[in-house]
């Protein structure tokens, strides 16, 4: 197979087993908020942010020196399998070492982390986990790094696939509820790694070993990455801490299944910027004014796509959230439109990212944005948490996006000015969160926990009213776009990236 062939074909598998992933487990919410309280659902949710943070620091971000120095690596077999032996080694230590501490420091973890919940069994075994999860991560890169796509993803689905069944086992059956979910994932996970084991043997690409040169190579590639990988991680577990130090789980859990809504709208923007970006490094190297202005220009008219997703999510998430959940978790849809306000102004952080990774000098000052937008979340989520519970946290979100995308716009404009103007692309996102306003009015006011074909019909009417508005103000952009074949040279392009 051709290395275009593989490319193409590796990022569309990747494409969709995340978004399958992600539609079946949206899709698996009203079983699992029927069996689970939303103390349950806050447990598992802030269990999992904890063991998605903690995952890196045990590994220390060797994930990515896996998929880069294979590339260094790969035309000698015996150097190849002492590297793969070297980190996996490594991280196992390093997970074994880091349960230890969290024995020693049960007190103190279970104080700062999971005040509430006593340390035996669900923090015990999530600890107990965090040496599988973390070398289970490493095996999909190790995966991603040999080019292997069609293996990781049906890996992927299977290991998902079993999760589920477990979980659904756990839950209605043995009905252990939050704990269940924490057992289904050491068990999937402790097979996980005997799999890696077995399949990496077979291939003859591991030994139980440890090259400190490799070791000292790997570490200096990927310590410097740790900041960034952990930091909007870092912000997510924060939020929920302080959510449950000051209130309470269920609270956790509506705010988690506020989040996961949220989050559908950066799932879409990312699958579009993995087409987008290709084409945009494309329009960039031909050093033509007509092309960055053709760049900007679909920009615009993705802009205007993103928008009529958060319309959709924003003023529908009432009527999603009811049919879909349980009566305990009603009132979550009131975070949703507020954090689709944060997801709208993320939105321009993708378009303006894409020229600062064009430019190699500007890719390294990246994690400035990162960190300092983090740590704006975690403080702002610190002072407003207390005052207003998970809407501080849903706020403290919303500001982190916009210090972030204006870092990100500092930057970017160091370098190049390809064209975009922040003030062009607000006026493209502002009048679709007007609208989304003006079409939750009755929900907020009247219509909050119940759900109202009136109210509904009103919602059809404002988001046709946007749709007009949307033409009537861009249709000249939309029709040059769609004349001109830019998306469609877009997309021919994503399957000739290399």
């Amino acid at each position: 197979m051709s290395h275009k062939k593989r490319v193409l074909e590796n990022s569309f598998l990747y494409i969709f087993s995340a978004l399958l992933v992600k539609a079946i487990a949206f899709f698996l919410l009203p079983i699992y908020t029927l069996f689970l309280t939303p103390e349950d659902y806050g447990i598992t949710n802030l269990v999992s942010s904890f063991i998605n943070v903690v995952t890196f620091i045990v590994a220390f971000s060797l994930y990515s020196a896996a998929i880069r120095l294979y590339a260094d690596y790969k035309q000698d077999k015996a150097k190849l399998k002492s590297f793969f032996g070297t980190i996996i080694t490594f991280i196992f230590i390093s997970g074994i070492i880091f349960f230890g501490i969290g024995l020693i420091f049960k007190t103190e973890i279970v104080s700062l982390f999971f005040q509430g919940l006593s340390f035996y069994p669900i923090v015990f075994i999530a600890l107990s986990t965090l040496p599988f999860v973390s070398l289970h991560t490493m095996h999909q890169s190790i995966l991603q790094g040999m080019q292997q796509g069609k293996k990781l993803t049906a890996i992927n689905l299977i290991v998902f696939g079993i999760t589920v069944l477990l979980n659904l086992f756990f839950i209605i059956v043995l009905k252990f509820g939050a704990l269940g979910f924490i057992i289904a994932q050491f068990i999937v996970n402790v097979g996980y790694f005997i799999f890696m084991i077995i399949d990496l043997r077979k291939q003859d690409l591991f030994a139980f070993c440890m090259d400190f040169r490799i070791l000292r190579e790997a570490l200096k590639y990927s310590i410097p990455l740790m900041p960034h990988d952990l930091s909007t991680r870092i912000a997510s577990l924060a939020s929920r801490v302080f959510i449950n130090r000051t209130f309470t789980f269920a609270i956790v859990g509506l705010y988690s299944i506020s989040m996961q809504f949220g989050t559908l709208i950066d799932t879409v923007q990312v699958a579009v910027n993995r087409a987008f970006q290709p084409w945009f490094y494309e329009m960039m190297n031909d050093k033509n004014p007509k092309s960055k202005k053709e760049a900007v220009s679909l920009s615009n008219v993705l802009l205007i796509f993103y928008s009529l997703i958060y319309m959709g999510i924003g003023l529908f998430s009432q009527e999603v959230v009811i049919i879909m959940t349980d009566k305990r978790y009603l009132m979550s849809w009131t975070i949703i439109p507020i954090l689709v306000i944060g997801f709208s102004i993320k939105s321009i952080y993708y378009f303006y990212v894409n020229v600062i990774m064009f430019y190699k000098q500007a890719a390294r000052k990246l994690f400035i944005a990162t960190i300092v937008g983090s740590f704006t979340d975690v403080l702002l989520a610190y002072l407003l948490v207390p005052s207003y519970g998970m809407y501080g946290a849903a706020f403290a979100f919303i500001f982190a996006k916009i210090i972030m995308v204006s870092i990100v716009v500092f930057i970017s404009n160091q370098y190049d000015d390809v064209g975009y103007r922040v003030t062009k692309m607000i006026s493209i996102i502002v009048p679709s969160l007007l609208f989304m306003g003006a079409g939750l009015y009755f929900s907020y006011t009247k219509y909050m926990i119940v759900f109202s074909w009136g109210n509904l019909i009103y919602k059809l009417f404002v988001l046709l009213c946007y749709v007009s508005f949307l033409y009537l103000t861009n249709r000249k952009v939309i029709k040059q776009i769609f004349n001109s074949g830019q998306i469609q040279q877009m997309l021919r392009r994503k399957k000739d990236k290399k």
